[in-house]
Formats: structure tokens, sequence, C-alpha cells
């Protein structure tokens, strides 16, 4: 079984414009200040060698792709690092966790909110470098074709990948390994009623289910 992973993507600025348009208030070099870009962009909190190290804030210009975003936590050299919450207006949604380099690394929580075609989905868990890698839970909302599902499993480069567990909007559920977000190795399907099947699946495909479901 195949799936669209849907991703928190996250892009880090170290300034807000590639230009030299901005007014600082107070130290913007080596102390506590504010950095008022032109286009409407604004980087405050501490800094040092004229970067924010240490906790700090950044408004997203408005005329950008990332327009209201806004990142609120650790930096390091202008880049996300450590501890924060990043809010993303677009998707009306929001990721709180570990940053490293800019991306989120560690553990963490990003959630899409009433707004979002797919409202109310999220994924917990374990990233690397931007992507779902390690543990996690993935929700995905109560709209759209895989309404109610739920994954809780190992993850490979933002894929269902390793062991893990399944669970559907009607009550039956899948437990074994997955391949690049299919089902592929030995596994169990438990019926909502509590009837299982061991079964081998393919790239997605199990023929004792297929059988069980009359689907052949």
């Amino acid at each position: 079984m195949t799936k669209y992973i849907i991703y928190i993507l996250l892009y880090t600025l170290t300034s807000c414009s590639s230009s030299n348009e901005w007014m600082c208030e107070g130290d913007c070099e080596d102390g506590i200040g504010k950095k008022i870009w032109s286009n409407g962009g604004i980087d405050s909190g501490k800094w040092s060698n004229g970067d924010l190290n240490g906790q700090g804030k950044q408004l997203l210009p408005p005329n950008s792709k990332f327009s209201g975003d806004i990142y609120v936590g650790e930096f390091k050299d202008g880049f996300y690092d450590g501890k924060g919450m990043y809010f993303d207006k677009s998707k009306d949604g929001h990721y709180i966790g570990d940053f490293k380099n800019g991306l989120p690394n560690g553990k963490g929580k990003g959630v899409f909110g009433e707004k979002y075609e797919n409202p109310k989905m999220y994924y917990e868990g374990q990233y690397k470098n931007g992507l779902y890698e390690g543990h996690g839970t993935i929700y995905w909302g109560d709209n759209g074709k895989y309404a109610h599902d739920k994954y809780i499993g190992e993850w490979k480069e933002g894929l269902m990948h390793g062991y893990g567990k399944y669970y559907f909007s009607n009550g039956d559920r899948f437990e074994g390994p997955w391949q690049n977000n299919s089902q592929h190795g030995d596994g169990i399907y438990v019926f909502s009623n509590g009837d299982t099947l061991k079964g081998h699946w393919d790239d997605g495909y199990c023929q004792e289910l297929a059988k069980r479901l009359g689907l052949e």
C-alpha cells in the first residue's frame, strides 16, 4: 500500500533579505536587538558577530512564499538550532521540537490546523534533516482518503520503513515490516472483529488477504 506523505517543509533564512536594506533597534552585532528589513521581515533576539545566537524570533517577509510564518526559539550563527517553534501560516500548521542547521532534527511534533486540507493531521516522533526518520506516529487527519488512519512505527527519509503498526479507520490493523511506504514481508492483519490473518506482503499486496476479502 502506497501513501502520499505530507511534510511540514521549513526553510531557514540566515537573513530576511539578500540586500543590506535594514535598520536596527538596539544592538544587532553583539547584544540584544531587532533587525527590521525593508521587505517587512524582522529578526530579533540575541546577536553575536552579526548573527542571531541564542534565543530569538524571526518573522518572514510578507512578500515571500513564507508570508506570515514565524519562528521562535534558539539560533546558532543565524540558523534555527536547538529548541524552537515554527508556525506555518499558509498550511495552518506548526512544528515544535528540535532543530539543527535550520531543519527539524531530533524529536518534534508537526501539526496541521483546521484550515488545512487534512485538518488535525499530525506527525510526532523523530526527524532527520527535516524528514521523518526513526520512530514516529502519524495521524492522517479528519478528512481525505486516509481520514482517521494512523501509523506507529519506523521511518526512513520521510517514508514508512521498518517495523510498524497501521490502524485503519474501520478498526482493522496491520502489524509487520514496511519498505518505502508499503507493507513488505511477513506480517499479520487483524480484523476489527478480532480475527487474524498471517501472510506475506509484496510491495503492499498480500494474496492471502486478497482472497479473504474476495478480491481475487
